[in-house]
Protein backbone atom coordinates (compact mmCIF):
# COMPACT_ATOMS: atom_id res chain seq x y z
CA UNK A 1 0.00 0.00 0.00
CA UNK A 2 1.16 3.13 -0.81
CA UNK A 3 1.94 5.97 1.71
CA UNK A 4 -0.06 9.14 1.38
CA UNK A 5 2.69 12.03 0.32
CA UNK A 6 2.10 15.16 1.81
CA UNK A 7 2.46 17.73 -1.07
CA UNK A 8 5.94 20.18 -1.12
CA UNK A 9 4.49 23.86 -0.65
CA UNK A 10 6.76 25.77 -2.13
CA UNK A 11 6.88 29.15 0.25
CA UNK A 12 5.15 31.87 -1.33
CA UNK A 13 7.75 34.45 -3.22
CA UNK A 14 8.55 38.34 -1.49
CA UNK A 15 7.17 40.94 -3.53
CA UNK A 16 10.43 43.31 -3.53
CA UNK A 17 10.59 47.24 -4.85
CA UNK A 18 12.57 48.17 -7.86
CA UNK A 19 14.86 50.95 -6.90
CA UNK A 20 14.85 52.21 -10.36
CA UNK A 21 11.69 52.77 -11.02
CA UNK A 22 9.77 52.01 -7.21
CA UNK A 23 7.30 49.36 -8.99
CA UNK A 24 6.62 46.25 -6.88
CA UNK A 25 7.70 42.77 -8.29
CA UNK A 26 8.47 39.24 -7.60
CA UNK A 27 11.52 38.30 -8.53
CA UNK A 28 11.91 35.44 -11.05
CA UNK A 29 15.86 34.80 -9.16
CA UNK A 30 17.71 35.22 -5.70
CA UNK A 31 19.77 37.83 -7.46
CA UNK A 32 17.61 40.29 -9.49
CA UNK A 33 17.47 43.26 -7.86
CA UNK A 34 15.86 45.14 -11.02
CA UNK A 35 12.28 45.01 -12.11
CA UNK A 36 13.15 44.47 -15.99
CA UNK A 37 16.22 44.43 -17.75
CA UNK A 38 15.69 48.29 -19.08
CA UNK A 39 15.14 49.25 -15.46
CA UNK A 40 18.79 47.71 -15.00
CA UNK A 41 20.18 49.25 -17.81
CA UNK A 42 18.50 53.36 -16.97
CA UNK A 43 20.36 52.04 -13.40
CA UNK A 44 24.01 51.64 -15.11
CA UNK A 45 23.58 54.87 -17.18
CA UNK A 46 22.46 56.69 -14.10
CA UNK A 47 25.40 55.75 -12.02
CA UNK A 48 27.96 56.76 -15.42
CA UNK A 49 26.38 59.91 -15.58
CA UNK A 50 27.86 61.02 -12.21
CA UNK A 51 31.19 59.66 -12.96
CA UNK A 52 30.88 61.79 -16.40
CA UNK A 53 29.95 64.80 -15.08
CA UNK A 54 32.61 64.93 -12.20
CA UNK A 55 35.09 63.69 -14.94
CA UNK A 56 33.90 66.58 -16.99
CA UNK A 57 34.08 68.92 -14.42
CA UNK A 58 37.71 67.76 -13.58
CA UNK A 59 38.72 68.54 -17.31
CA UNK A 60 37.71 72.03 -17.55
CA UNK A 61 39.03 72.51 -13.85
CA UNK A 62 42.52 71.74 -15.55
CA UNK A 63 42.37 73.27 -18.59
CA UNK A 64 41.43 76.65 -16.64
CA UNK A 65 44.48 76.32 -14.22
CA UNK A 66 46.41 75.57 -16.85
CA UNK A 67 45.41 78.66 -18.36
CA UNK A 68 45.94 80.50 -15.26
CA UNK A 69 49.70 78.83 -14.96
CA UNK A 70 50.34 80.51 -18.67
CA UNK A 71 49.32 83.85 -18.36
CA UNK A 72 50.46 83.81 -14.21
CA UNK A 73 53.97 83.39 -15.90
CA UNK A 74 56.03 86.97 -17.12
CA UNK A 75 55.14 87.23 -20.32
CA UNK A 76 58.94 87.03 -21.62
CA UNK A 77 58.61 83.41 -19.99
CA UNK A 78 55.80 82.54 -21.36
CA UNK A 79 57.08 80.69 -24.48
CA UNK A 80 59.49 78.14 -22.36
CA UNK A 81 56.07 77.56 -19.80
CA UNK A 82 53.94 76.35 -23.04
CA UNK A 83 57.07 74.26 -24.42
CA UNK A 84 57.46 72.70 -20.25
CA UNK A 85 53.36 71.80 -20.86
CA UNK A 86 53.64 70.23 -24.32
CA UNK A 87 56.52 68.31 -23.07
CA UNK A 88 53.99 66.05 -21.14
CA UNK A 89 52.03 65.70 -24.34
CA UNK A 90 53.65 61.99 -24.49
CA UNK A 91 52.63 60.74 -21.27
CA UNK A 92 49.58 62.44 -20.05
CA UNK A 93 46.25 61.31 -22.13
CA UNK A 94 44.22 64.41 -20.39
CA UNK A 95 46.59 66.86 -21.59
CA UNK A 96 45.94 65.68 -25.12
CA UNK A 97 42.07 65.02 -24.62
CA UNK A 98 42.64 69.14 -22.53
CA UNK A 99 44.45 70.54 -25.81
CA UNK A 100 42.60 68.66 -28.95
CA UNK A 101 39.19 69.67 -26.92
CA UNK A 102 36.77 71.27 -29.34
CA UNK A 103 34.63 72.82 -26.81
CA UNK A 104 37.43 74.64 -25.67
CA UNK A 105 38.83 75.28 -29.53
CA UNK A 106 35.24 77.19 -29.75
CA UNK A 107 35.05 79.32 -26.93
CA UNK A 108 35.78 83.28 -27.52
CA UNK A 109 38.97 85.04 -26.16
CA UNK A 110 38.18 86.32 -22.10
CA UNK A 111 37.49 89.72 -21.86
CA UNK A 112 40.96 90.34 -21.12
CA UNK A 113 42.18 88.86 -24.90
CA UNK A 114 43.55 86.13 -23.31
CA UNK A 115 43.14 82.76 -24.68
CA UNK A 116 41.92 79.30 -23.05
CA UNK A 117 44.91 76.48 -22.65
CA UNK A 118 43.55 75.15 -25.90
CA UNK A 119 43.95 77.87 -27.89
CA UNK A 120 47.20 79.44 -27.03
CA UNK A 121 48.84 76.20 -27.28
CA UNK A 122 47.67 75.91 -30.77
CA UNK A 123 48.36 79.49 -31.63
CA UNK A 124 52.23 78.26 -29.66
CA UNK A 125 52.34 75.23 -32.20
CA UNK A 126 50.98 77.29 -35.43
CA UNK A 127 53.37 79.98 -34.96
CA UNK A 128 57.02 77.86 -34.22
CA UNK A 129 55.81 74.59 -36.07
CA UNK A 130 53.41 75.37 -38.20
CA UNK A 131 50.78 72.82 -37.03
CA UNK A 132 47.86 72.76 -35.57
CA UNK A 133 47.66 71.14 -31.99
CA UNK A 134 45.92 68.35 -33.11
CA UNK A 135 48.76 67.82 -35.83
CA UNK A 136 51.46 68.63 -33.10
CA UNK A 137 50.45 66.27 -31.25
CA UNK A 138 49.80 63.38 -33.71
CA UNK A 139 53.82 64.31 -34.86
CA UNK A 140 55.08 64.11 -31.52
CA UNK A 141 53.13 60.40 -30.73
CA UNK A 142 54.38 58.65 -33.88
CA UNK A 143 56.89 56.32 -33.82
CA UNK A 144 58.64 58.36 -36.36
CA UNK A 145 60.86 61.50 -35.19
CA UNK A 146 59.19 64.29 -36.31
CA UNK A 147 61.46 66.60 -38.18
CA UNK A 148 61.92 69.95 -36.42
CA UNK A 149 59.96 69.18 -33.20
CA UNK A 150 61.65 67.97 -29.93
CA UNK A 151 60.22 65.14 -28.79
CA UNK A 152 60.96 64.85 -24.90
CA UNK A 153 61.79 61.38 -24.01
Amino acid sequence: MLDAVEPIVMPEKETVVCPSCGTAYTPKRSNQRYCSRSCQKNASRDSRKVENKHRSRQHYERASRLTEMIYSTPPQERGAMMEHILSFIPHDAGLRNILTDPELHMKPPRADNRLNISKAANAYTQKFFGLSIKRYIASVQSPNEPAGIPVAT
